[in-house]
């Protein structure tokens, strides 16, 4: 318990001194009743108790005490205010050495190495805003590309769709008129058959794709240009023949002529 007690007083007293009034109420009171403090520590060894007490009674009896302790805060005030003067007018020369005077030699010497608070402030300014701006930019294209990128994609899907559209109106068209064609060929064809003439036909293609010339007097020309298996290719002629070429239909009679 003892030993707790002794810690506490011990912290309490240490917080205390560091307070500045307390701790040069501390330094005053040492300094102005050095005497005391000295002998209290350096009794001659043949006095005793009661010559110790007779030296402290008789030191305040001389000592007034109050006055001894207004005259003590007198000159911790006064101490603490002389303390913090210098302390001011220390960091009056070093501030007024380090933001003055240091550049203004600096200025004189070396002017390149230094600039102005106020220009070195608008600078960094200047580059704040720009940082600002070019995030603004950059948000702002990464916007764009997102917005290209969907207006891609809905291009491309809507030309799909308009390709799908066309596909299924024209197929069934073209179905339609293959189909038609085919009919058609197939009638030709039994009529070719019906008359006798589907070797004719078939040896006369063969003719017409070697790029030889058909006579005048060749008879079943006659018939052929009239079921439109064949016309006039041109006017030229050789000697008693003439230029012909195969229609689209009546490709599709010789195809179905080979077929069977």
């Amino acid at each position: 318990m003892i030993k707790d007690f002794l810690i506490s007083f011990t912290d309490n007293f240490r917080e205390k001194t560091k307070n500045p009034f307390l701790g040069t109420y501390l330094l005053v009171w040492l300094v102005r009743n050095w005497e005391l403090v000295y002998t209290l520590f350096n009794f001659d060894k043949d006095c005793n108790l009661d010559d110790k007490k007779a030296f402290v009674r008789d030191y305040y009896s001389s000592h007034s005490f109050i006055e001894n302790l207004f005259s003590n805060i007198y000159w911790a005030f006064g101490l603490l205010v002389l303390t913090y003067l210098l302390l001011n007018l220390s960091r009056l020369i070093v501030n007024l050495s380090e933001k003055r005077v240091t550049p203004w030699i600096y200025k004189i010497t070396d002017s390149k190495s230094i600039v102005l608070k106020s220009v070195y402030e608008n600078l960094r300014a200047e580059n704040d805003n720009l940082l600002e701006k070019l995030d603004k930019e950059r948000d702002s294209k990464s916007r764009l590309e997102t917005r290209m990128k969907t207006l891609e994609n809905e291009i491309t899907e809507l030309l799909s769709n308009a390709e799908k559209k066309k596909t299924s109106e024209v197929s069934p068209e073209k179905n339609e008129n293959d189909k038609r064609v085919e009919d058609e060929a197939s009638i030709l064809l039994r009529k070719l058959k019906e008359k006798e003439m589907l070797k004719d036909f078939v040896s006369t293609s063969i003719s017409l794709n070697k790029g030889e010339y058909i006579a005048v007097s060749y008879k079943p020309t006659d018939l052929f240009i009239e079921l439109g298996l064949i016309k006039y290719k041109d006017s030229s002629y050789s000697g008693s023949a003439k230029s012909y070429t195969i229609t689209q239909i009546g490709e599709k009679v010789l195809r179905l002529a080979r077929l069977e």
